[in-house]
């Protein structure tokens, strides 16, 4: 029996629960795909957003990352959106330099970063991940008040949630082919 909000399953909107004991279940499952084009970012349970003020101290928002175990930062100007801090800024503009601690997180971050709104879609999301490189992509309203982050890893929960059948049994390359086999 399939029933609404089974992992297996995900409803077509508007269609109610359901709730049936044939292979019918799977005319009125989305797949993946379609899921992932039909699925508002708003849907999804996001990680938390970290945000700083413009003129914050570096020291101050690598502190912060450490303590909330952060990927990224949203630096902001009131509730207004200025820039992100990740952890390849780190890697990429802090680790091995000779930085003072003390400087303004402007002068490490990403200004005006690419933003989606929480009514679009996890498919223009993956889109634009998959197009800029990204992990993390700040949320912003009409009027650019900050709304929160959608991460790669909120997409890949989603994902596994909704159809662990599917992500569970993909190998991890398309094409890959072990030479040898693993495990007992």
């Amino acid at each position: 029996m399939w029933i609404s909000g089974d992992p297996h399953c995900w409803p077509i909107q508007g269609r109610g629960p359901i709730i049936t004991t044939s292979s019918h279940a799977a005319e009125q499952c989305m797949s993946v795909e379609d899921a992932l084009r039909e699925a508002k970012i708003r849907e999804l349970p996001l990680s938390p957003a970290v945000c700083v003020a413009m003129g914050t101290r570096v020291g101050e928002v690598l502190e912060l990352m450490k303590q909330r175990r952060a990927h990224c930062v949203l630096i902001c100007e009131g509730a207004y959106l200025r820039g992100i801090f990740t952890e390849r800024d780190v890697v990429n503009k802090i680790l091995g330099m000779p930085v003072d601690l003390q400087t303004p997180i402007e002068s490490f971050m990403t200004p005006s970063p690419v933003t989606l709104h929480p009514e679009d879609r996890v498919w223009e999301a993956m889109r634009l991940m998959d197009e800029g490189g990204y992990r993390h992509i700040p949320l912003v309203v009409e009027d650019g008040r900050v709304a929160g982050v959608i991460a790669v890893q909120d997409i890949i929960n989603f994902l596994a949630e909704h159809f662990p059948t599917e992500v569970f049994n993909l190998p991890p390359r398309s094409r890959q082919v072990f030479e040898a086999p693993e495990g007992a």
